[in-house]
C-alpha cells in the first residue's frame, strides 16, 4: 500500500509542479530571490498584524516577540510605540540579521534582540513583559508543552499573548508547497510518502530551487529530503489541543476568530460553514486569530 501512496502522491505532486503558475502554492517569485523575500516578509507579518490587531495593544507597553525571525514584527511593534521589545530567535543566522537591522537603526529605542537556543525554556524574567506576540510560529514550536507555561510565567498579571496562526490542518499545513503542492498531503498520506516525494521532485530537473535551497555559492544544496524521517520543524498541533492547554493553564480567551480557507465565492461560503464545526474546523481554518489574556 506504501508503494501505491507514494506513486500516487509523487505523480499528483509531479503534474502540479510542472503545470503552476505564479500565485499557485509554493509558486511565489519572491521565494527565488533573498531581497524580495525578505521585502515579502516583512510586508506580510505588517499585514498580518494590522489586520488583526493595532498599536493600541503595543502602546506603551514591554513586548516580547516569540520566534521573531529577522526582526520585522519586532520593528513594527517598536513602531507603534512599544515601551520595549525583546526579540527571541532560536536560529542563529536569523538571530544575526535581526541584530544587525538593530545596530543599523535609527530608532530612538530600537527592539533588542537574543539568540534563545533553549527550545523548553523562555530566558527572561518573570511577569516581565505586558505583551507576547506570536506570529507566524505556533506550528514550529516543537516544544510547545514547555514554552505555553513559559508564557504565562513571563507575563505580568493581564498581560495577553497575541497570536497569527496557520494550524496544522490547513490545506498547505505541511509547508512543502514547493515540492508538494497536493492540499492536505500530509493529511492523506503518511509523512514517509510526503518525504519521499519531496525527495524525488527535489531532484526532478524541471524543479526551480528556492533560496533555501541553495548555498552560499548560489549551487543547489544536497537533497536534505533523503536523510529524514519526519517533516522537518512541524509540532502538528491542533486548534482543540491548544485551546485545551491554555484552558488548563487559566488563560482567559479575549479573541478566538477562525477563518475560512477561501476568498471568494461557493467554497468560501462552505469553508465558513465548516469551521463552525469543531471537527471540521481543524481542515478548512486558514488562519486563527487568538488574543489570550493571564
Amino acid at each position: 500500500m506504501s508503494f501505491i501512496a507514494e506513486k500516487i502522491c509523487f505523480q499528483l505532486a509531479r503534474k502540479r509542479v510542472l503545470q503552476r503558475q505564479e500565485g499557485d502554492a509554493g509558486e511565489r517569485a519572491a521565494t527565488f530571490d533573498r531581497d524580495a523575500y525578505q521585502d515579502w516578509r516583512k510586508s506580510e507579518l505588517e499585514e498580518q498584524f494590522s489586520g488583526h490587531f493595532s498599536a493600541v495593544d503595543l502602546a506603551g507597553k514591554d513586548v516580547v516577540d516569540f520566534g521573531c525571525g529577522g526582526g520585522e514584527l519586532s520593528f513594527v511593534a517598536a513602531e507603534m510605540g512599544a515601551r520595549s521589545v525583546i526579540g527571541l530567535e532560536v536560529e542563529h543566522s536569523q538571530y544575526e540579521m535581526a541584530k544587525g537591522k538593530a545596530d543599523a537603526s535609527s530608532l530612538d529605542a530600537p527592539p533588542q534582540f537574543f539568540h534563545s537556543p533553549d527550545t523548553k525554556k523562555i530566558d527572561r524574567p518573570d511577569e516581565s513583559a505586558d505583551v507576547i506576540l506570536c506570529f507566524d510560529v505556533l506550528e514550529h514550536i516543537l516544544d510547545y508543552a514547555d514554552i505555553i507555561p513559559e508564557w504565562k510565567r513571563i507575563l505580568r498579571p493581564g498581560g495577553r499573548v497575541l497570536i497569527w496562526w496557520m494550524p496544522y490542518y490547513h490545506p498547505w499545513g505541511h509547508h512543502v508547497e514547493s515540492l508538494v503542492p497536493v492540499p492536505w498531503a500530509h493529511a492523506i498520506f503518511s509523512d514517509r510518502t510526503v518525504i519521499n516525494t519531496c525527495a524525488k521532485i527535489y531532484d526532478m530537473p524541471l524543479f526551480k530551487p528556492r533560496i533555501w535551497d541553495l548555498d552560499s555559492e548560489g549551487n543547489k544544496k544536497p537533497n536534505k529530503w533523503l536523510q529524514m524521517d519526519v517533516l522537518p520543524t512541524l509540532n502538528k498541533l491542533t486548534i482543540r489541543k491548544f485551546e485545551r492547554i491554555c484552558g488548563d493553564l487559566g488563560f482567559g480567551f479575549r479573541r478566538r476568530e477562525f477563518h475560512p480557507i477561501s476568498s471568494s465565492g461557493p467554497a468560501k461560503a462552505m469553508s465558513s460553514a465548516l469551521i463552525s464545526v469543531p471537527l471540521t474546523r481543524e481542515f478548512f481554518t486558514s488562519v486563527v486569530i487568538y488574543d489570550i489574556e493571564k
